[in-house]
């Protein structure tokens, strides 16, 4: 805003330090919309009103400048016509804030209301209530902490810049590139071609749609640069962001109108906000996702002739990313879906390079695709969709007597031949890890092991394999933090702390003719511990997980602190399961090979742990 223009009457309030800055009581330069602290770390910068809310420190500036150009616009109205006298209604201000807080970007928390929200079984709960139980910890309610907050602000919706420019055609293919590696490894949505001529179109200002579609992609591939390098700063996300919900705001009846169009921004919205510090929104967005799949007809594969065969593919990739985004989060909140397996005929999206998608047909690619690592990782939902259906609803009603235990057989085979058939790529990323695969699997293993609503009890064997892929899961999760390969920061926490909880369970219930290697359920208790401490700091709605593994964690080293009896280390159990290929290329083949396990952290003092008496 220039310095010439004119100042709204509210009144200015006080900079001050920004939280960070405060609590790690560093010297806080104070600069909007982040400080050089926040920015050099890549974290957002917020700083605490005057009722202890967390806001942007840019929020009260943003609507001091909004509030003084609407009455610059209001006046200029008024001037043009003095006959119409001015109306002013009167609106009770808390309906306001309420409006405001349901209309706000808000955190997976896991809702975008303040009230508490249903959180199914498949969410792990339950597991938690009977560690809780079995430790003799009260079970606590569900609360936030003091700087936490289960609705963000709408300054994300508010222009920042009175007109962000497109950067150049250089900035903008690296940043292309960076979000294509990590779509058509997640789940592929758009093709190149598609989205270097929405680049192109952008510069004309009239192309709206392809305006906002342009500013929401480099938003999400900033974001992915910042997940890997914390230099670069995720305030420009945020500033693209801005630019794109600037645009809609002022054109959504010419922009959401129902088409393919609108559900490609709806998946945009939906990427950039599964990468946020607060995951905003994403489940009601969802929600207006899948509705519109079904008006569209996507769920269900059309007649050959109705389309060609490249707006055939174009069709699967929209609805299979839908899939994908509407599975992640319902696994996550252990809530019911919305499209069930059993009315999806769509076919899955090829799993070739687009050069080889035609009008005319799918062209054979010799070459690995990292399109297919892609479609394999949709195969996985497929799976991971059946699991939480199984596991956590009522048998169908055709079904007399479903054989869970048969099923889970089956289920465990499944997963493991999705493994053992991923497909090769010479060239893993930190946007494209291999890694991950290997966490996905023994997820798996540990949600169809883990006591649930059918399979209430574990046997001796069970326990010692859950305890095997608790521990896998967890030093999968390490490498790729490590190495900085993980995003989904609001997935990856849940995933880590479902994994803590089941080894410290599976310890507690450890069959007494089976021998327990010690040492290393301590290393991987303390590397789940470490990992969450150092994911908190990029994602602070996770603190209640990690705050809660920690009283379970401390419980299990305080309980047994005299026990001095040495045990046999054992790795029969964890030996037991099936060994994949490492992610180096070097080590990937045809068939399962022997790979040796990641050596420890260096920084673990074994002397700190205390062993636990059984």
């Amino acid at each position: 805003m220039s310095s010439t223009t004119k100042r709204s009457n509210v009144r200015r309030s006080n900079v001050t330090a920004c939280a960070r800055c405060k609590s790690r009581k560093q010297r806080c330069d104070q600069n909007i919309p982040a400080c050089s602290n926040c920015e050099r770390a890549g974290v957002e910068c917020v700083g605490n009103d005057a009722d202890g809310s967390v806001l942007p420190r840019s929020y009260i500036k943003s609507l001091e400048d909004h509030v003084a150009r609407l009455e610059q616009e209001l006046a200029s109205l008024r001037a043009t016509d003095h006959g119409v006298p001015p109306v002013v209604t009167s609106v009770p201000r808390d309906y306001i804030e309420s409006a405001l807080s349901q209309a706000s970007l808000v955190s997976l928390h896991p809702s975008t209301f303040p009230s508490p929200r249903y959180m199914g079984t498949a969410s792990g709960l339950p597991l938690l209530h009977l560690l809780l139980v079995g430790l003799g910890i009260p079970r606590l309610k569900e609360s936030l902490h003091p700087n936490d907050v289960s609705t963000s602000t709408i300054a994300a919706l508010l222009q920042q810049e009175s007109a962000m420019p497109l950067p150049g055609r250089d900035v903008c293919y690296r940043l292309f590139d960076a979000y294509l590696e990590h779509c058509n490894f997640f789940s592929p949505m758009f093709y190149r071609t598609d989205i270097l001529r929405m680049r192109d179109n952008a510069e004309d200002p009239s192309a709206l749609e392809d305006r906002v579609k342009t500013f929401l992609i480099l938003a999400i591939a900033v974001q992915l640069l910042n997940r890997t390098d914390s230099s670069i700063p995720a305030s420009r996300a945020s500033a693209f962001f801005s630019a794109a919900t600037d645009i809609l705001s002022t054109h959504a009846v010419e922009l959401l109108t129902g088409d393919v169009s609108h559900l490609e921004v709806l998946l945009l919205m939906i990427q950039y906000s599964s990468f946020s510090a607060n995951p905003a929104g994403t489940w009601h967005m969802v929600g207006l996702a899948t509705r519109l799949v079904i008006d569209l007809g996507l769920h269900d594969e059309p007649s050959p002739h109705s389309f060609d065969a490249f707006a055939l593919d174009r069709r699967r990739r929209l609805f299979w990313a839908t899939y994908t985004f509407e599975r992640n989060l319902c696994s996550v909140l252990g809530r019911p879906v919305s499209i069930p397996d059993q009315a999806i005929t769509t076919s899955l999206p090829a799993s070739v390079d687009e050069e080889y998608i035609t009008a005319a047909g799918i062209l054979a690619q010799a070459e690995p695709s990292r399109t297919g690592l892609g479609v394999h990782m949709i195969k996985y939902r497929r799976i991971e969709s059946e699991i939480m259906q199984v596991l956590h609803q009522a048998p169908p009603l055709a079904t007399n007597e479903f054989d869970y235990h048969m099923w889970r057989k089956v289920m465990r085979d499944n997963l493991y031949n999705w493994r053992n058939t991923l497909p090769f790529h010479q060239n893993p990323t930190q946007l494209a890890p291999i890694e991950m695969f290997d966490g996905c699997l023994y997820n798996s293993l540990i949600q169809i092991y883990s006591p649930s609503r059918h399979l209430p009890q574990m046997t001796g064997e069970h326990t010692v394999f859950l305890a095997g892929c608790a521990q896998k899961s967890i030093e999968a999760y390490r490498t790729c933090f490590r190495d900085g390969k993980l995003r989904f920061y609001w997935r990856t926490i849940h995933n880590l702390f479902r994994a803590g909880i089941s080894l410290i369970y599976c310890v507690r219930n450890w069959p007494l003719e089976e021998i327990m290697d010690l040492d290393s359920i301590h290393v991987s208790l303390n590397s789940c511990s470490s990992i969450l401490w150092g994911m908190v700091e990029r994602y602070p709605a996770g603190r209640a997980c990690r705050d809660m593994f920690e009283t379970l964690y401390d419980s299990y080293r305080k309980s047994k602190a005299e026990q001095s009896t040495p045990i046999e280390p054992h790795l029969d159990a964890i030996n037991a399961l099936p060994r994949f290929p490492s992610a180096f290329p070097g080590d990937m083949g045809p068939h399962l090979g022997h790979a040796p396990f990641d050596l420890p952290l260096q920084d673990i003092n074994m002397q700190d742990f205390i062993t636990w008496d059984l």
